[in-house]
């Protein structure tokens, strides 16, 4: 079970790197003298296995006897633009994208 939670540990650590780097406010893209910061929504999700054996077969699976193991990690990210603070000379404002 050590591979599973290596695996999940991996996981966790690779998904907060992408919640720290520009995930809700994203880099200022600069055009002339106009301003526009991306501002995104971030969904994130993960899950984990595990499985191990050993033991009598089960008699109502069929499933034969021997050892086990198992494992398994997946997880994924999604970011979204939701809206744009525009920053153009003294005027400011925000463009909320979408519906």
């Amino acid at each position: 079970m050590k591979h599973v939670k290596d695996l999940l540990e991996t996981l966790t650590g690779r998904l907060e790197g992408l919640a720290r780097s520009n995930a809700v406010v994203a880099q200022p893209v600069v055009v002339g003298d106009r301003h526009m910061i991306p501002l995104c929504e971030l969904s994130m999700g993960m899950g984990a296995g595990g499985g191990i054996g050993e033991g009598e077969p089960d008699d109502s699976t069929g499933y034969s006897g021997g050892k086990g193991m198992g494992g398994g990690a997946g997880g994924g990210a999604k970011v979204s633009p939701v809206a744009v603070i525009v920053v153009d000379g003294a005027d400011v404002r925000l463009e909320i994208l979408g519906s």
